[in-house]
């Protein structure tokens, strides 16, 4: 059975913020609301690094790290576990998904989630332009969102879009269950966390941290668990993700304004 994933290379992430923004553009996600975010890891606000800077020719040691966070897509996720009226639910493919028309804003939802991931339209949505952004329907007033993982694209085949527009391929999606796949063999061959381990939650975000990863395989804009039925396709296998040399990919073509 399909098991849909996505793992994050944080030694590639470079704090660019496309994923939030391309994800705010994709999901039609109201002003002041997001989605998708990249917390700082290291000085007391946003973008800054901790540590000194090199001063009369002395070694400096500023350290700025970036944790990109969204929903989780756990498992064992306890925000279904929650909703009074089953509004929040796992797909079969594992996506875990909001039902609008059920949502009554009561936001236990938003209250068991340990990663902040959720939002709350608290007044009417308001858009830049006024028609919204995206192929996806505006929220009404009063219910819960979150991250899909741009269930709309899976469906038709396509990867989500903060996968697609990462500048720096740190994102890859794919199936969990099938151990060919890109997302499979990296979490086998790499150091990958899950967030909040401790919490049981059994998320399907994994985070790489240590040794980079090659990155994304941007062959096509097939799903990385499609990707072996495309002959041009160069998956990497594990034996070269578990190489002593990371290999840093160039796209070969645009990603984005695929659909």
């Amino acid at each position: 059975m399909t098991n849909y994933g996505l793992v994050i290379d944080q030694e590639r992430c470079i704090g660019c913020q496309t994923c939030a923004v391309t994800c705010k553009q994709e999901n039609n996600v109201p002003m002041g609301q997001f989605w998708n975010r990249v917390l700082t890891e290291g000085g007391d606000h946003i973008d800054t690094p901790e540590g000194s800077y090199p001063e009369d020719g002395e070694t400096g040691n500023l350290d700025m790290q970036y944790q990109p966070t969204a929903c989780q897509h756990c498992e064992n996720a306890p925000c279904v576990k929650v909703c009074p009226v089953n509004a929040t639910y796992t797909r079969d493919d594992g996506i875990v998904e909001i039902d609008y028309d059920k949502c009554i804003g009561c936001r236990y939802c938003m209250a068991a989630c340990p990663y902040n991931a959720r939002v709350f339209n608290w007044d009417e949505p308001e858009h830049r332009p006024d028609d919204g952004t995206g192929d996806v329907a505006e929220r009404p007033q009063g219910v819960v969102e979150k991250c899909t993982f741009c269930s709309h694209r899976v469906d038709e085949g396509l990867d989500p879009a903060c996968v697609v527009n990462c500048p720096a391929d740190a994102r890859i999606f794919g199936d969990l269950d099938d151990d060919s796949s890109t997302v499979s063999e990296y979490v086998a061959n790499y150091n990958t966390e899950q967030l909040l381990e401790e919490k049981g939650t059994d998320p399907n975000t994994y985070y790489v941290q240590g040794e980079m990863t090659p990155g994304r395989t941007w062959t096509s804009d097939d799903l990385e668990s499609e990707l072996d039925d495309d002959p041009s396709a160069e998956s990497v296998s594990a034996d070269d993700a578990a190489g002593d040399e990371p290999v840093p990919h160039v796209p070969a073509e645009a990603g984005g304004g695929d659909d």
